[in-house]
């Protein structure tokens, strides 16, 4: 394994089990090192591998799951002092990895560079169940801390031993403690541990809640934390010596392709292997129901024999779903899933909000339309599978391992035990990506092969068969009294995800999808509205699915697209807050705060204080002149205006203010400057939250003005950069501030917690930028994406 920076002492060690077949069992066997071992009551088994066996891989069940409940799961104390930390989570290229380390080397008391991680591989690492969620430093980071806590604890015990002093009577600083009346009495973790092992019980009914007896640090005491420590993986990428998912090579390895229906729904008639058998390198074609896929010795190969296989297929009697153009008619008349059940979902309702509509001196009504949007990663998905020995060990980017371990494992027949995945850096990232689908599809033919299979698919493919952040059509209707308050929302949605498919599930997986398997049940769909904590008197909110006539083996299946349906319902929400405002003649600042102060009443995490704190933050940040919007157009080829969004994402508080050019002669947007203050909490590493929180907004910015699925009714019609645009550079803001905000009522708490930074401010950008077109134009952008051609037409029907 190719790494970005010199390694400490004994990290090579730690990281042998990734380049061959040594076990973790035999490298803690071997290698001469103390193991700190917590176990749960009642007996343990090999250090740090659980209870079922001892990865050794002559064995029947070579990869059982490492115990959370066991220390040396988590951490390992070399002789040199050095300590490799072992977390289940993944790093999308956001920093959690370096947070991570961050976090666990304060609470040890171990100097940041004497610590090395790993990630996200299932034979080594407890089940934290990868990324996903904006949880890594919430929530999973924070077992990682009162683990190394606890580790400290153990250390700190073993020296009062050896000084015969009380462990409140010594001291430690960057792994080495010392008697505090006697500074010169020192002894070294390492020279502590002596290669031998300890068994602590440790507490936790689940993985998150895994703690010792030791407590966290109080925020004051944290030293390593807060700083904006350089990322580790940054040099290796720069360099390129970075060994990433796409890169692995195994021997004897082959490579293969799939041949995907030309249309949503086909089914297989027959295909002609001859026209593909005098290709060079060519090994098998694989077909199973209408799942087809080749098999060549290289690359090359199997791209030729994937284009060149002469396939016959029969298009289905129903067209499987209604064109692009027509979708939202189409989902506005659909019948809701559930519908005819006597039992729908029930719309959540506050108030009277119909009355108070009926008595409304201003009533507001506004649609808006989000299409079907795709990860489209920049790398399509792949994937290498080793089904040698009898077992199956996948090579993936995919960001939930433990699961697409569980799952494939499920598909093949296999126990888990005997399937690992080991996770490397690539791009598929941000949801449910089709690295789940390739992972699966090399597996099977792995297996069917008995020979390594790398899978690879190709841009067309990644483009039109991934799977799809669900479109919405959502009305909404709202009423104003006569001094321009909000006495009245109500909020209706409709969206396209029925048969929903989740993370890495063996029944709805596009291979198992093709082949013919079904779900006893399909995802019935649904979803919730924008969220928010403004103070409205009588609202009501349903979201409700609609479906296709076709909901398997269709290039519109559903999946979790960053932060899920976050941006899509934020853009219907703040944008419709900001015709309320508009219709008040109220300045769009102080209209949202006038709502977030409608009330006292607050949550344990203090949303709405918090909430307070960032839009005042943004609208302070940005230079914010209070008037209402829009703003007079000028005469010139170039308006420009200011709008903003707010929104919080489970415990995290945002607001976006977008500084937007339209030009009105071709239609094109430019979001000059973009301001975001945000609330985590407690920040681990500041630098890395600002990256990260870039990275959120140019990813807005890319889906506000560019990114849509476009569908003939038949596939899927956009398959390349030019028939799905992207955000390029010339897109890029002149300027970006983001504004770290602690809005806590009492910010200096010392148990201040820490918050997801992953996806929050994501969610803000279409509306802030919608807002601003707003402002500069006049005119309302009521469906996304914004592409020249449409912002064109709309000014042009308003005259503009």
């Amino acid at each position: 394994m190719k790494r970005g920076e010199e390694a400490p002492a004994g990290i090579d060690r730690a990281l042998a089990p990734w380049e061959g077949s040594t076990s973790r069992r035999d490298f803690l066997k071997t290698s001469g090192v103390f193991v700190l071992g917590f176990s749960g009551v009642g007996g343990i088994g090999v250090a740090g591998l659980g209870r079922n066996g001892s990865g050794d891989p002559d064995e029947l069940n070579p990869y059982p799951d490492p115990d959370y409940l066991q220390l040396d799961s988590w951490l390992v104390v070399h002789e040199d002092g050095t300590a490799t930390f072992y977390v289940g989570k993944t790093d999308g290229g956001q920093g959690t990895g370096t947070a991570t380390r961050q976090m666990m080397c304060d609470e040890l008391d171990l100097a940041y560079d004497q610590a090395t991680l790993v990630m996200g591989r299932t034979d080594m690492t407890v089940d934290q169940g990868g990324s996903g969620g904006s949880d890594a430093i919430e929530r999973d980071a924070l077992a990682a801390r009162r683990v190394a806590a606890e580790a400290r604890r153990v250390l700190l015990e073993l020296a009062s031993e050896r000084f015969e002093v009380a462990a409140d009577e010594l001291a430690v600083s960057e792994g080495v403690i010392s008697v505090a009346s006697d500074p010169g009495r020192t002894a070294t973790y390492g020279e502590l541990i002596g290669g031998r092992r300890f068994d602590v019980a440790l507490t936790g009914r689940n993985v998150n809640e895994t703690t010792g007896l030791a407590p966290v640090k109080p925020v004051q005491e944290l030293k390593i934390v807060g700083r904006s420590l350089p990322r580790y993986d940054i040099p290796a990428k720069v360099d390129g010596s970075l060994e990433w998912a796409v890169d692995v090579k195994l021997p004897g390895m082959v490579h293969a392709r799939n041949v995907r229906p030309p249309f949503a729904g086909a089914r297989l008639v027959s295909l002609d292997e001859s026209s593909v058998r005098e290709i060079p390198g060519f090994i098998r074609v694989f077909r199973e129901g209408n799942y087809v896929a080749v098999v060549c010795e290289r690359e090359e190969q199997a791209i030729r024999a994937a284009e060149s296989l002469v396939v016959e297929w029969e298009k289905p009697e129903t067209a499987p779903f209604p064109s692009s153009e027509d979708l939202f008619d189409y989902m506005r008349g659909a019948t809701p899933v559930g519908a005819a059940s006597g039992n729908p979902p029930r719309a959540r309702v506050e108030g009277d909000p119909g009355a108070a509509l009926a008595g409304a001196a201003t009533v507001v009504e506004a649609g808006y339309d989000i299409p079907f949007q795709g990860h489209t990663a920049i790398g399509p998905a792949h994937a290498v599978a080793d089904p040698s020995n009898g077992q199956m060990t996948i090579y993936t980017n995919d960001m939930k391992p433990y699961s697409h371990r569980t799952g494939i494992a499920e598909f093949l027949g296999m126990p888990p035990e005997q399937v690992r995945v080991i996770w490397m850096e690539g791009p598929q990232l941000y949801g449910r990506t089709a690295a789940d689908d390739a992972g699966f599809e090399a597996a099977y033919l792995a297996r069917e092969l008995g020979r390594p299979v790398r899978m690879q698919w190709m841009r067309h493919e990644e483009t039109a068969w991934d799977t799809k952040g669900p479109a919405f059509a959502i009305d909404l209707r709202g009423g104003l009294d006569d001094d321009g308050n909000v006495v009245a929302l109500d909020y209706r949605a409709r969206i396209a995800n029925y048969a929903h498919v989740g993370y890495n599930q063996a029944d709805t997986v596009l291979i198992a999808q093709l082949m013919g398997i079904r779900p006893e049940r399909p995802s019935p769909g649904g979803g919730r509205g924008p969220d928010e904590m403004y103070h409205i008197p009588n609202r009501r909110e349903e979201t409700r699915a609609v479906r296709f006539p076709l909901a398997f083996e269709t290039p519109l299946r559903t999946g979790n697209l960053r932060d899920p349906n976050g941006p899509q319902t934020t853009f219907a929400g703040e944008s419709f807050i900001d015709e309320m405002a508009a219709a008040a003649g109220a300045d769009p600042v102080e209209f949202r705060l006038r709502l977030l102060r409608g009330t006292t009443e607050d949550d344990a995490t203090f949303r709405r204080v918090r909430s307070i704190a960032v839009v005042e933050a943004a609208a302070e940040a940005y230079g914010w002149e209070p008037r209402p919007s829009p703003r007079a157009p000028g005469d010139g080829r170039i308006l420009t205006g200011r709008g903003i969004s707010y929104a919080y994402r489970i415990q995290t508080a945002v607001a976006t203010i977008a500084e937007v050019e339209v030009d009105r002669e071709s239609g094109r947007v430019w979001v000059k400057r973009m301001v975001c203050a945000h609330d985590c909490g407690l920040v681990i590493n500041p630098d890395g939250l600002e990256n990260t929180i870039e990275g959120n907004l140019l990813h807005g910015i890319s889906r506000t003005l560019y990114e849509e699925v476009a569908f003939d009714g038949e596939k899927v019609t956009s398959v390349d950069w030019r028939t799905h645009p992207t955000l390029t550079h010339r897109d890029t803001p002149e300027r970006m501030d983001v504004v770290i905000v602690n809005g806590d009522p009492n910010p200096d708490r010392p148990d201040l917690p820490h918050y997801g930074a992953g996806e929050p401010s994501h969610r803000t950008v279409p509306a802030a930028v919608a807002n601003a077109i707003h402002d500069a134009t006049g005119v309302r952008m009521r469906r996304i994406p914004l592409r020249p051609e449409r912002v064109l037409a709309e000014l042009a029907a308003a005259g503009v």
